[in-house]
């Protein structure tokens, strides 16, 4: 069994109901995933979250654990 990481980054403005989807990455090893979200300067929010906040926006990363059958 192999194990996938799917990161769905969101972005939230600050205007009322505003969101979007930005981006989907996909990552082998959670090592490698944790490596980017450091890189791009997102905090742990909780178990499966992390955030990014700037000036005009906020950026949430929910992170899915896929297993896959060979």
């Amino acid at each position: 069994m192999t194990k996938i990481f799917l990161v769905s980054i969101t972005k939230n403005m600050d205007e009322p109901v505003s969101e979007q989807k930005v981006k989907e990455k996909v990552f082998e090893k959670k090592s490698k995933l944790k490596a980017y979200l450091n890189k791009e300067g997102y905090m742990k929010e909780s178990k499966n979250q992390y955030v990014k906040i700037t000036g005009e926006s906020i950026l949430v990363a929910a992170i899915q654990k896929i297993k896959i059958k060979k």
